[in-house]
């Protein structure tokens, strides 16, 4: 008889059964981003603080904190959030002391990726940081002795059964992992929250695989939503070029992030828009510019075959290419049959060559086996009324029937009811685990059923390598394009995409590594790694290509593909030389000179050497001009896939954005501040939204004189930072 899990509705109570079982040596693992159990969490640091004698070590990554904003402004920001979005959630207890640096010392935090610039120069979450691929954070798990795994889950109706649904990334392999261990002590505690999306598939497990079950009202709370953020022009460029690199009937992983939500959408026009999508495709490149990607030439056609999405990271982006049928490429969990459908000697209807192309391949035995029976019945390929007696395939009125196809009757009858239906048990996204906002999951809870189980959230070694099931994956990944952000890239092709230059973590490795490792083994698998040719900070300009750095996370021999707003430098395969001139091409004029010196210098590239003229005038104003038309302005918008903000807070998180990239200079604000005076005594109609927007942020009778000089430096920045011609929000 399977054992029962203890069901309980106190974290407390939940927190005295493992301090029964497993002693005062805890070793918490709690997973990723959104699916941690912060009921228990909590309960159990609350109870080693009181208790010094009690060792806790919690691993995770990606704490999310409830937004606090800096400053004035960014707390008038953000209060109204906190009242309206995250007013039931409960942050996570060691949150705020571990910004001070005040943990117990019985208490230890490790994060292998850190929420992002959250904790520069933080000493106690600095020195915590573990670098690790994501792939083999379970085996660090198993090192550090991990001896309770708490996560959110979804119950199913009955509660017989309960979903992973957004985390079973590190779930899913540690369970696998810690049944091959004689007598390893593991406690599986679930903290049932309804309001999670169920989803099924391999995130779906029986109670009996949990040791402790919590329930009750106060876990049922909406999961945390982490609104989209306004998407750049600058994105759209570099949207623009990477969705020409992403083929009709290929696969699709993508980060999180602004940039992900501008390859999703524009990827939408070139399916919905295609004339349009060609058009802005050429205002953004001259054919000239094409130069550096003679391998590549831009696909531009709408797709028919459609992408199949394989991400570690399920973003909301996602679900509209699903919504647009660009994501409709089915994938099936067999190496033989995803390969006869690869080859397009079968397809997903079910037919009597179905039947005859896994005979010829061998996938299957005429007579058919036992095993073959069920393989067929679970694909929707044989009928469901036959079994097996003995040594005899029956019919459901216990008649024999034929089973070794070498009849045009026979194979009929095998088909049955299945005949020109689909096949059973396709797939069109395998994710490791979603965040977003709180449109997201409320799509995901609303989805049809049917919809809903084509996609399967699973274990991050089967998302992000190749090791397990590599046939399988092989064939599934078909012309695979791993897209993802860095923060640098050196001239000669290394990547800077988690840390910086004194050690200090940004974020951490994450998947990236895998997915460029993956492209790299996978015959028609590219790594495509995105970044603005610029930042801007504090109102310095700086180049985001830069000739060496001291850290990076990609080494130049993985080189693959690199994308700005300026082009795509296809770089595998491609000699220093040759790297370097296609980095100088991609790269922002104002910095070309120097970098073209320094290679130079170290003869890397010839003397004589000149930026070739098309690359030559790669300035933002380019890129403004490019798109300066009410046509195109009105196809991008600010929040491409809608948002959790209101309409006010829309616009000011642009403005804001904004204004804390030019950064308090005087010479900065004086002119926002002028404009700000004026639009703020200026009530006309044109001026309401500002009007709304200041009153949204409690500006609009402010009686200080330092509060009214914030009030202008916002009603400036609304004025001058919001592009009019742009809509706030896409359909």
């Amino acid at each position: 008889m399977d054992r029962q899990p203890l069901r309980l509705n106190s974290a407390t109570a939940a927190v005295d059964a493992v301090l029964e079982k497993l002693g005062k040596r805890i070793v918490l693992g709690l997973p990723l981003g959104l699916g941690k159990a912060n009921h228990f969490a909590n309960a159990l640091y609350a109870r080693a603080a009181e208790d010094p004698s009690i060792s806790l070590t919690i691993f995770t990554a990606l704490t999310l904190e409830r937004p606090s904003g800096t400053g004035e402004i960014g707390r008038r920001f953000t209060q109204p959030l906190l009242d309206r979005l995250y007013n039931q959630y409960q942050e996570l207890a060691y949150t705020q002391p571990r910004h001070r640096g005040k943990l117990p010392p019985n208490i230890q935090v490790c994060e292998f990726f850190l929420l992002t610039g959250a904790f520069l120069h933080n000493a106690e979450a600095q020195q915590s940081h573990v670098c690790a691929n994501y792939t083999l954070v379970v085996r660090d798990l198993l090192d550090r002795g991990v001896n309770v795994i708490a996560q959110m889950v979804s119950p199913g109706a009955g509660g017989d059964t309960f979903s992973l649904s957004c985390n079973p990334d590190l779930t899913l392999p540690l369970l696998r992992e810690t049944r091959q261990i004689p007598d390893y002590q593991l406690l599986v505690l679930g903290e049932s929250n309804p309001q999670l999306p169920y989803l099924a598939g391999d995130s779906e497990l029986p109670a009996t695989e949990f040791d402790l079950i919590l329930e009750g009202e106060q876990f049922d709370t909406p999961p945390f939503p982490v609104p989209s953020l306004p998407v750049s022009l600058t994105d759209y460029a570099i949207a623009l070029q990477i969705s020409t690199l992403i083929a009709d009937g290929g696969s699709l992983e993508i980060g999180i992030g602004t940039l992900g939500d501008a390859i999703c959408h524009v990827l939408g026009i070139r399916q919905t828009d295609n004339d349009t999508y060609r058009r802005l495709f050429a205002a953004v490149n001259a054919d000239d510019s094409l130069m550096l990607r003679q391998r590549f030439p831009p696909q531009l056609e709408s797709f028919v075959r459609g992408l199949y999405g394989v991400s570690e990271m399920v973003p909301q982006g996602f679900l509209a290419l699903r919504r647009n049928r660009i994501l409709k490429r089915e994938v099936f969990a067999d190496a033989a049959l995803q390969k006869l459908l690869d080859e397009e000697k079968i397809t997903t209807r079910v037919t009597e060559d179905t039947l005859l192309a896994l005979r010829d391949c061998g996938r299957i035995q005429a007579p058919l086996t036992v095993e073959d029976t069920e393989f067929l019945q679970r694909l929707g390929i044989v009928d469901p009324s036959y079994s097996w007696r003995g040594h005899k395939l029956l019919t459901a009125e216990g008649e024999e029937e034929e089973c070794d196809l070498h009849s045009e009757h026979g194979r009929r009858r095998l088909l049955g009811r299945c005949a020109n239906e689909k096949l059973r048990g396709g797939v069109w996204l395998h994710g490791g685990f979603y965040l977003g906002p709180a449109s997201m999951y409320a799509e995901l809870r609303d989805m049809a059923p049917a919809e809903r189980a084509g996609i399967c959230m699973t274990a991050i070694d089967f998302i992000n390598d190749l090791q397990r099931d590599r046939a399988l994956k092989v064939a599934q990944r078909r012309q695979a394009r791993f897209v993802n952000s860095a923060m640098m890239v050196t001239l000669n092709g290394a990547a800077v995409s988690d840390g910086l230059a004194d050690s200090q973590v940004v974020s951490g490795v994450g998947g990236q590594y895998n997915f460029v490792a993956q492209a790299q083994e996978l015959q028609d698998g590219r790594s495509i790694l995105a970044l603005a040719s610029t930042r801007e900070s504090r109102g310095k300009v700086t180049s985001n290509i830069v000739w060496q750095y001291p850290h990076t996370t990609i080494p130049r021999h993985l080189r693959d593909i690199v994308v700005t707003e300026y082009g795509v430098a296809d770089l595998r395969g491609k000699t220093d030389r040759d790297v370097m001139v296609a980095m100088l091409c991609i790269a922002d004029s104002r910095f070309q000179p120097e970098l073209l010196q320094r290679a130079k210098a170290a003869g890397k590239v010839e003397r004589d050497f000149v930026i070739p003229l098309e690359f030559s005038a790669n300035r933002p104003d380019r890129i403004t001009a490019a798109f300066d038309e009410p046509q195109y302005l009105g196809l991008l918008p600010y929040f491409p896939l809608g948002t959790d903000f209101s309409e006010e807070e829309a616009m000011l998180a642009v403005a804001l954005k904004q204004l804390k990239a030019v950064g308090n200079r005087w010479w900065k604000m004086l002119p926002l501040i002028l404009d700000g005076r004026r639009v703020r005594r200026d009530h006309s109609e044109k001026n309401q939204p500002i009007h709304r927007c200041l009153e949204r942020m409690d500006f609009e009778y402010t009686d200080t004189f330092e509060h009214r000089l914030l009030a202008y430096v916002v009603a400036g920045a609304l004025y001058r930072y919001i592009d009019r011609e742009r809509p706030l929000c896409g359909s």
